[in-house]
C-alpha cells in the first residue's frame, strides 16, 4: 500500500513538473522551447577546452546531426529571439565548413553521405534565410555560398551510369556507395528549391524539377506522394519543403500545389495515428541515436511549409499544436522533471529514453506551433544579405582527382585479372633467373640478398616506373625495408648517411 501511493506521489510530482505549454500563447511557447534547447545543448561539449567545436560527442551522435542541432539553434533565435546559443552556433558551423568551404572537413571525409553534407548546407540556407549574423571574419564563407558549394558538389556527383540518375548515398566508395536512397536525394531538391526562392537563379529551380522527377521516375515517391518503401519522417519532411518552397517560387503553379498537398496529405497519414507524431520505430522499440531526432524535422518542415503554401496550413498547424501538447505533457525525465523523451503517444507518461535527437524533437514541435507569428523565409530581394557565390565549391566534378573512386566495369575487372596474372608470371621467371644467376656466379649469403633486391628492383622499374638506386657499390649496406615493404639501404655519402626508398 505504502509503495503504491509513493509510485503514485511519483506520477503526480512528474505531472506536475512537466514541460507546460500553452500552443495558443506565444510566450508560453517560447519559454517551453527555451526548456528543451537549454537540454539539448547541455549534451554538447564542443565549446570547452580541448574538445571539437562544431560536433557532438561521437559517439554516440554521428556529424550529420551536429549540423541539424544547428539548424534547430538558428530556428530557435528566429522563433524565440533569443541569442543565448548564437555564438556557438556561429562557431560551430564555421569551424567544420573544411578547407574547401563546402562541409566536407578531411576529419569527416572518410565517413561523408550526400546526406551529411546537406544537413550543414540546410542549416547554413536558414541563416540566410532567417538573417542569421553574418560570420565575423573576412575570410569566413556566408551562410548562401556554403549552401551553393553543397549544390555545385552535389549536382556534380549526379550519376546517370545507373537508376538514369540520382545522387548516391555516400560521396566516396565506401560502405553505402551503392546505394541511392531518399534522404540524399530529397535533401538536394530542399537544397536546390530553396536556393532558386533566395537567389531567383531558375538554374536551381530547373535541377529542383530534375530531381523531383528522377524520384518520382524511380519510384522514390510513389502515386498517393509516400516517400520510399520505407516510410521515414525525415524523408517526407524534405520532400514537402522541397514542393512547397517550388509551389511559392512558382507563384502558386497548379502542378506543385498538388504535389504539396499529396504530400502533407501523406504525412498525416503516415506519421500522425490519432493526430500525435509518431515515427514508424517507435512502435517497435527499434529507433537508434539517429532516428531519435527525425521528427525534428517532421516538425521543422510542416511549419516551415505553411509558410510557403498556406493553404495546408489548417491541416498542418492542427497536428503541430496536438504534437507540442502531447510531446510536453511526457517532458517529465530527468533530474530536473523535464527531459523529453520519444514517444509522445505515452499520455504524459517518459518512455525512459533521453538524448539530442529527442529534446531537438520537442524543441522544434514546440516552436513551430507559433509559425504564423514569424516573418518568412527571406530572400536576397526583401532583406536577405548573405553574399552569393554561384561558383562555390571545390570544383564541378566535386571530388577531388586525388580522391576520386568509381566502381570498377567488367572490362576493368577482367582487365585487372589478366595483369595480375601476367606480373605473378613475370616475377616468377625473374626468381627463377636470378637463382640461377646468383648460384652460376657463386654468390652467397647478403651478396645473394643483395643481388635478389637489384634484380627484383629491376623488374619493378619497368612494370612500376619507379626510380631505381642501383645496389653494387662496397659502401652500400642494406638495413631493411620501408613501411611498404620496399628495401631501404643506407648510403654513404662523405661523412653524411641518409636512408632512401629503394623504389621512388
Amino acid at each position: 500500500m505504502i509503495r503504491a501511493c509513493a509510485l503514485l506521489c511519483l506520477v503526480v510530482f512528474q505531472v506536475a513538473i512537466a514541460i507546460e505549454i500553452d500552443v495558443d500563447d506565444v510566450e508560453s511557447i517560447k519559454k517551453a522551447a527555451s526548456i528543451a534547447a537549454y537540454d539539448m545543448v547541455s549534451y554538447y561539449k564542443g565549446n570547452e577546452s580541448g574538445q571539437t567545436p562544431g560536433k557532438l560527442p561521437e559517439p554516440p551522435y554521428y556529424w550529420w546531426e551536429s549540423g541539424a542541432m544547428w539548424g534547430a539553434l538558428i530556428n530557435y533565435w528566429h522563433y524565440t529571439g533569443d541569442t543565448t546559443y548564437n555564438d556557438i552556433t556561429m562557431q560551430g558551423l564555421q569551424f567544420q565548413v573544411g578547407i574547401d568551404k563546402d562541409f566536407n572537413p578531411q576529419n569527416e571525409s572518410a565517413e561523408m553521405g550526400n546526406d551529411d553534407q546537406a544537413f550543414w548546407a540546410m542549416a547554413a540556407l536558414s541563416a540566410a534565410e532567417t538573417k542569421f549574423p553574418s560570420p565575423p571574419n573576412p575570410g569566413d564563407p556566408s551562410w548562401l555560398s556554403l549552401a551553393q558549394a553543397v549544390f555545385n558538389e552535389q549536382i556534380g556527383r549526379w550519376d546517370t551510369t545507373t537508376c538514369g540518375g540520382g545522387l548516391r548515398w555516400q560521396v566516396y566508395q565506401i560502405n553505402g556507395y551503392d546505394l541511392k536512397n531518399s534522404i540524399s536525394n530529397g535533401c538536394l531538391f530542399n537544397i536546390a528549391s530553396r536556393l532558386a526562392r533566395y537567389t531567383n537563379d531558375d538554374h536551381y529551380a530547373q535541377w529542383a524539377v530534375k530531381v523531383w522527377e528522377w524520384m518520382e521516375e524511380i519510384g522514390l515517391i510513389d502515386q498517393n506522394y509516400n516517400i520510399d518503401h520505407n516510410q521515414w519522417s525525415y524523408n517526407a519532411a524534405t520532400v514537402l519543403m522541397g514542393a512547397s518552397t517550388m509551389y511559392n517560387y512558382t507563384n502558386g503553379d497548379p502542378v506543385w500545389r498538388t504535389r504539396t498537398q499529396g504530400l502533407i496529405d501523406a504525412i498525416a497519414l503516415a506519421f500522425f495515428p490519432d493526430g500525435i507524431m509518431k515515427d514508424i520505430c517507435e512502435q517497435y522499440d527499434k529507433c537508434n541515436t539517429d532516428e531519435h531526432s527525425f521528427k525534428a524535422y517532421l516538425s521543422r518542415w510542416m511549419g516551415q511549409s505553411t509558410q510557403m503554401a498556406p493553404f495546408i496550413y489548417d491541416k498542418t498547424i492542427a497536428l503541430l499544436k496536438s504534437s507540442a501538447n502531447a510531446a510536453a505533457a511526457q517532458c517529465t525525465g530527468g533530474s530536473r522533471g523535464m527531459t523529453c523523451g520519444l514517444k509522445w503517444f505515452l499520455n504524459g507518461t517518459w518512455d525512459g529514453s533521453d538524448g539530442v535527437g529527442q529534446q531537438m524533437a520537442a524543441l522544434e514541435v514546440f516552436q513551430s506551433t507559433m509559425v504564423r507569428y514569424i516573418g518568412v523565409p527571406l530572400t536576397n530581394s526583401t532583406g536577405g544579405t548573405s553574399i552569393s557565390n554561384p561558383n562555390a565549391g571545390h570544383n564541378s566534378s566535386a571530388v577531388p582527382p586525388a580522391q576520386r573512386i568509381t566502381p570498377p566495369t567488367k572490362g576493368d575487372k577482367a582487365g585487372a585479372w589478366m595483369l595480375t596474372a601476367f606480373i605473378a608470371i613475370m616475377a616468377a621467371w625473374a626468381c627463377w633467373f636470378m637463382c640461377i644467376s646468383a648460384w652460376e656466379s657463386g654468390l652467397t649469403g647478403a651478396a645473394t640478398a643483395g643481388a635478389f633486391r637489384e634484380k627484383i628492383a629491376t623488374v619493378m622499374d619497368v612494370k612500376g616506373k619507379g626510380r631505381v638506386v642501383k645496389t653494387g657499390a662496397p659502401r652500400n649496406k642494406w638495413i631493411g625495408v620501408d613501411h611498404v615493404g620496399s628495401p631501404i639501404r643506407e648510403e654513404k655519402r662523405g661523412s653524411r648517411y641518409r636512408q632512401r626508398d629503394h623504389f621512388a
